[in-house]
């Protein structure tokens, strides 16, 4: 399958693309920082803005499926403290929005139906599900911005038409593959953490299977006891 990854170059992004090549994919990678993407055989690196909308179209010609993996480059410790820190903001605000608007037109003019878009968990669907330590850190963080920028992003996939998957993450983490997940369409986590490899694991699978289309999917880790459950829907 040909499929082109946006956001390649952010760690969850480069974490699908590496997975999804492993897995004998024609991997596309999209993204501004091709530094942070190590050189791979089988992996075509496009150097481009997700804000542009020429860059999109000439990425997504051609491919047989799309992963959007976008957001902001900074931890969200960083963002917070970065005016403090002297440390520059370089995505925009709207990346999300903007980027995956973009990139639903550019698959309605080159007839691509299937995406896969990573948000995140606490918005659109699961907004009313976040427990109150997620409430207080997302206050703490100020990240009222960004989730509004991901709550925009997840209406433009639901009423594009197109054979979406919306994966919700809970906090990603840069842990080893586990194998060990609930995917739950129903809104349910288990644990507050998944690994980036295991996200990608998770969306590598739902390419290959052709689940969970036009539905929503909550991704958290699940602990070992619960091991035998991992690839369950709930």
């Amino acid at each position: 399958m040909k499929v082109v990854v946006f956001g390649a170059t952010g760690k969850a992004g480069r974490a699908v693309a590496l997975t999804l090549l492993a897995a004998g994919h024609q991997v596309t990678a999209f993204g501004r920082s091709p530094a942070k993407l190590p050189a791979q055989k089988g992996i075509s690196m496009i150097v481009g803005d997700a804000m542009n909308a020429v860059d999109v179209a000439s990425a997504v010609a051609g491919q047989d499926a799309v992963v959007v993996s976008l957001g902001d480059s900074l931890n969200p410790v960083v963002l917070k403290l970065g005016a403090r820190l002297g440390v520059k903001r370089n995505t925009h605000p709207n990346i999300c929005e903007v980027g995956t608007a973009n990139v639903i037109a550019a698959m309605a003019a080159a007839s691509v139906k299937r995406l896969i878009c990573t948000t995140a968990y606490g918005v659109g669907d699961t907004r009313d599900r976040l427990s109150p330590l997620f409430r207080l850190w997302f206050r703490v963080l100020q990240l009222g911005e960004q989730l509004a920028d991901k709550e925009r992003q997840e209406t433009l996939v639901k009423d594009s038409g197109l054979d979406w998957t919306l994966i919700q993450p809970v906090g990603l983490t840069d842990g080893a593959a586990t194998g060990r997940w609930l995917a739950s369409t129903s809104g349910d986590r288990r644990k507050r953490t998944v690994s980036r490899v295991d996200l990608a694991d998770f969306i590598a699978q739902v390419l290959e299977g052709g689940g969970y289309v036009r539905e929503t999917v909550v991704l958290s880790q699940l602990a070992i006891s619960e091991r035998d459950f991992a690839t369950n829907a709930v």
